[in-house]
């Protein structure tokens, strides 16, 4: 298998290089596709990548407002948390379905906080490279862009603009985490404010609090829909940067393998 494998590299390498059909002669032969046309490939896949870039720019810039709007989510469950004694001492009777992380209700806005501030950095650096991409590729002319200048903007898009990309969609991920653990948090206490479980009689008698008041409930309930609802559109953007990025790496992949063969054939 490793040989039939080596020997179907080694067609494929002649078939490119030797003229399609390899002879007997020692005579040189010219190559199946020239620089030029190899060029028009590369030029063509980051063509692809760079109308997508824009058919996603309003996607991309809807980004801001969800993340601002996201930390108006975070401030209303501290807010939550911190305006009503029973609900705040209600949350150290909750179960702890995340390994303890939502007993801890200033631990858990804290790293959302931070995650929503890392996104927001990485959403600036993903903005910063594809602009400079778009601005990059409308410089180049397809008639009598080179090699060389096709080459550097794929390796360009190769290693920085997927690397900021993958980085934006990884803090969205950390962000869907915590706040998972927010959604999670505030369920457990709309449930315990509907019941008389254990875990609620032990916060009545710590806090020597009787039944928790209508403006609690409504508030829980407000607070569970608005994470409920940001959770949605934050997956949605999520599987929008998953299935933009494959698109790229394919396209961008392409490019650059087509553009380093041309700058070889110029040589």
């Amino acid at each position: 298998m490793k040989i039939m494998k080596q020997s179907i590299v080694l067609a494929a390498a002649l078939v490119l290089f030797s003229g399609c059909i390899p002879q007997p002669e020692v005579t040189p032969q010219k190559a199946c596709m020239s620089a030029s046309q190899l060029n028009a490939y590369g030029y063509d896949h980051l063509e692809k990548v760079a109308k997508l870039l824009r058919e996603d720019k309003k996607n991309i810039e809807s980004f801001e407002g969800f993340i601002s709007a996201m930390k108006g989510t975070v401030d209303s469950y501290a807010q939550m948390i911190k305006s009503s004694v029973y609900i705040s001492n209600v949350v150290r009777f909750l179960p702890i379905p995340y390994a303890g992380e939502v007993s801890n209700t200033t631990k858990l806005l804290s790293k959302t906080v931070l995650n929503l501030g890392g996104a927001a950095s990485a959403l600036n650096k993903y903005k910063s490279s594809s602009e400079y991409f778009l601005s990059s590729f409308d410089k180049l002319n397809r008639s009598n862009a080179s090699a060389a200048e096709i080459s550097k903007l794929a390796v360009y898009a190769d290693t920085k603009l997927l690397n900021d990309a993958k980085n934006l969609e990884n803090s969205l991920k950390e962000i869907s985490a915590s706040t998972e653990m927010m959604a999670a948090t505030t369920q457990s206490i709309a449930d315990a404010l509907d019941t008389t479980g254990n875990y609620m009689n032990q916060a009545k008698s710590f806090v020597g609090l009787s039944q928790p008041s209508g403006d609690d409930k409504s508030t829980v309930v407000q607070n569970r829909n608005s994470i409920n609802a940001r959770m949605a559109q934050l997956n949605q953007k999520i599987i929008s940067l998953e299935k933009s990025g494959e698109s790229h790496r394919f396209n961008i992949a392409k490019a650059r393998t087509y553009s380093e063969l041309a700058v070889q054939l110029e040589k």
